[in-house]
């Protein structure tokens, strides 16, 4: 008797946790990238009142007799399955269509030219994205959108693009398995489509607010520019070459924008002989004078460099004015039609040139079952789930980006509704067997009367 009033204590609790699981799904029938998950329950263990024997020529044998101590709870299992899609007219609202997770990621830091490594890396199937005041494509919860950057000869086979966009960086895979853990994304894999949009239409702005373009064949020829030192470019594939080892070819593919032209820039004298920089209109077209000549952007930028008060600096920006120099900034909203396409690349078009900037990079698990729950719509790496596999969208069964497609809940309101009549009568029943035994339990104190 005592046996059966804590079994019903034990249906009671797991009943109570499958009721929260079911509460917890229809709470989040219109969360988009949310997968339903169900409780299962298994039995805990018997008590043995008679054993098992087997039969003899003189009598027959018996089954056991077990007693049961009722019910725990088994599992909290996830529905990963696709669900479907809605409608959204919004440019930066994704969905997969198949296999694979959006990657987002918070750093240490926010010097986006800083090669961080990530302090957090989560997983979603969530992809309302947005643009944030600095150009970053990040998610609701303030968190970056992580993918390959484009190169100079081409997104991995992907259309044409400009000889000026930033060098390919793409997530490095340490130890070749196809894996990566959090340490392996840094901020340079962060989508910037301010900063992607200024290097593929060659389109800068110094410290004083000015506009400026570079001559990339000065740049990669013109040994004079050097002042005679070895400048080390980074290659991405994880080895370092001296400059003059490599191609033209090469040159133009692994070029680091910023070390680079820090390098070449390390002096006044070096910035006075620099014919490579020009001043340039929002196009990346230089702005030339009246002859038609190229404006030099060396003389007056040198001449701001070295100012030394007010005055000077003045001077010098009414050169720059005097030659026709622009003020502003070449940013995401000057474009036109920002596209991303199946396989996750992202392109705009400006003035009628296309050009590709990056690529949305998927995460696939050998069992997302096992990624842990983190809030938010986002799940985190579990020992269950294993490292992520990296896969470009389209391919290798990651599955495709959807533009302007948001992934709707997969829960099925008609299974929550009987899960939760069936959930509720499993409860009264166990609640009914602990009044009952009570009740005998009083009958059998009632017996000394």
């Amino acid at each position: 008797m005592i046996r059966s009033l804590y079994s019903g204590v034990s249906g009671l609790t797991t009943h109570q946790t499958r009721m929260d699981v079911i509460g917890n799904n229809i709470a989040n029938v219109n969360t988009y990238g949310y997968k339903t998950m169900r409780a299962t329950f298994r039995d805990i263990y018997y008590q043995t009142a008679v054993s098992p024997t087997s039969g003899k020529a003189a009598y027959a044998g018996n089954n056991p007799s077990e007693v049961g101590y009722g019910v725990q709870l088994g599992s909290i299992d996830k529905d990963m399955s696709q669900s479907n899609g809605q409608s959204t007219n919004r440019t930066y609202d994704m969905m997969i269509n198949g296999d694979g997770f959006f990657m987002t990621a918070t750093f240490n830091g926010e010097n986006i030219s800083a090669d961080l490594r990530t302090r957090e890396l989560l997983f979603t199937r969530m992809g309302n994205f947005t643009i944030d005041s600095y150009g970053n494509l990040a998610t609701a919860d303030n968190r970056f959108v992580i993918g390959s950057r484009n190169s100079l000869m081409g997104l991995r086979n992907v259309g044409t693009i400009s000889e000026n966009a930033m060098a390919d960086v793409q997530i490095k895979d340490r130890n070749g398995d196809g894996r990566i853990n959090s340490s392996d994304v840094t901020f340079r894999n962060t989508i910037n489509m301010n900063e992607l949009i200024q290097t593929a239409y060659n389109v800068f702005t110094d410290e004083y607010g000015y506009m400026y373009g570079y001559d990339w064949n000065a740049i990669v020829t013109a040994e004079g520019n050097r002042t005679g030192n070895t400048h080390v470019v980074y290659d991405f594939d994880g080895t370092d070459a001296e400059w003059g080892a490599l191609t033209v070819e090469q040159k133009m593919e692994y070029v680091n924008l910023q070390d680079t032209i820090r390098n070449l820039n390390d002096d006044a004298a070096t910035v006075a002989a620099a014919n490579y920089r020009y001043y340039c209109d929002k196009t990346g077209a230089e702005i030339k004078d009246a002859t038609g000549a190229r404006i030099s952007y060396a003389t007056p930028y040198a001449a701001m460099v070295a100012a030394t008060d007010d005055a000077a600096l003045t001077a010098a920006k009414a050169t720059a004015n005097t030659a026709g120099a622009l003020q502003g900034t070449l940013a995401y909203k000057d474009v036109g039609a920002v596209t991303v396409g199946k396989d996750g690349t992202i392109s705009v078009t400006y003035n009628g040139d296309l050009k590709y900037l990056a690529r949305i990079e998927l995460a696939v698990f050998d069992n997302p079952d096992g990624l842990n729950e983190a809030g938010g719509t986002n799940f985190e790496l579990s020992t269950a789930s294993g490292e992520a596999g990296i896969k470009n969208p389209d391919s290798e069964g990651a599955g495709q980006v959807k533009n302007k497609f948001l992934e709707m809940s997969n829960v099925n309101l008609a299974n929550e509704f009987s899960d939760m009549i069936v959930t509720q009568r499993g409860y009264q029943a166990n609640a009914r067997m602990i009044t009952t035994s009570d009740s005998m339990l009083e009958e059998l104190v009632n017996l000394k009367r």
